[in-house]
């Protein structure tokens, strides 16, 4: 074979494909830790934005006073019910305080590993709900702080984090990440119930349905008979994560229609003039 036929064959021959370089090219060629990037800033911009938002506490007690108040008036305060049958077995309170602890920050990443694995399509979705059911929360937090049952004594809660497992919550480093005035809403009982609802509808088996709709129910009993929080916190954290996914669908449905607007409007903001491009005179 001749050299101009090798040759020709060579140009004819489509060029090999490579991912482009840099921190772009890791997070196509990895897209699983450009998840993790998202999550991570997500939580930082959270926990540190809460920390930022700390408020008045004589407000927080108020609120939290007027919350109680409403809730006797629609007989839905029984707080101090739940939290007396706990005290009543210490062991099981205990292993409470250590669920309230960790499940939250185990099982909570468990189950976007696995969706992002069993169901690639839907994650997008359920992430995206996700992060705007904490931007509501915080702008919640922001507006109308709450104190948690357990910093209300004289109304006859018991901090059983502090009293009983000798957990401090506001002290050490780790206290200034911490709002101790964001009762409400209850993103532990917001995560859980996304969690034991968006589970309960992918799986098939129905142990692992009722397994799941489990978890929200141990959560719920968990923040409420440990006095981390009202009752109504935990209605409107599930609002909350609810109303995430209402953002996204809707965002959804309205972003076709206001793309091309959208992409029109960048086009005139960043296209430079072709007069500006010619060397001055």
């Amino acid at each position: 074979m001749s050299t101009e036929s090798t040759t020709s064959i060579s140009a004819a021959s489509p060029p090999e494909f490579r991912h482009p370089g840099g921190v772009r090219g890791i997070l196509r060629r990895l897209p699983w830790l450009r998840e993790w990037l998202i999550f991570l800033v997500a939580l930082v911009t959270y926990e540190g934005s809460r920390a930022l938002v700390i408020g008045d506490a004589s407000l927080a007690v108020t609120n939290a006073t007027g919350i109680i108040n409403w809730e006797k008036s629609s007989g839905l305060f029984v707080e101090l019910s739940i939290q007396q049958v706990l005290l009543n077995h210490l062991d099981i309170t205990k292993a409470l305080n250590e669920f309230y602890m960790l499940a939250h920050w185990i099982v909570t990443p468990l189950f976007f590993i696995w969706i992002y694995r069993s169901r690639r399509t839907l994650y997008p979705y359920i992430r995206n709900a996700f992060l705007a059911a904490n931007g509501i929360a915080l702008i919640i937090y922001i507006v109308f702080p709450v104190a948690p049952p357990r910093l209300l004594t004289d109304m006859g809660f018991v901090d059983t984090l502090a009293g009983v497992s000798k957990i401090n919550l506001h002290g050490g480093v780790l206290s200034k990440w911490f709002n101790a005035d964001a009762a409400m809403p209850s993103m532990h009982f917001g995560y859980a119930f996304m969690i034991g609802v968006v589970a309960a509808i992918l799986v098939n088996s129905w142990a692992l349905r009722v397994l799941a709709l489990a978890y929200p129910t141990l959560v719920f009993i968990t923040i409420t008979g440990t006095a981390n929080h009202y009752i109504s916190d935990s209605l409107v954290g599930a609002l909350v994560i609810a109303a995430g996914f209402v953002v996204v669908q809707v965002w959804m449905i309205a972003w076709p229609r206001l793309r091309p607007t959208a992409v029109r409007l960048a086009g005139r903001t960043t296209t430079v003039p072709a007069a500006a491009l010619r060397a001055p005179d």
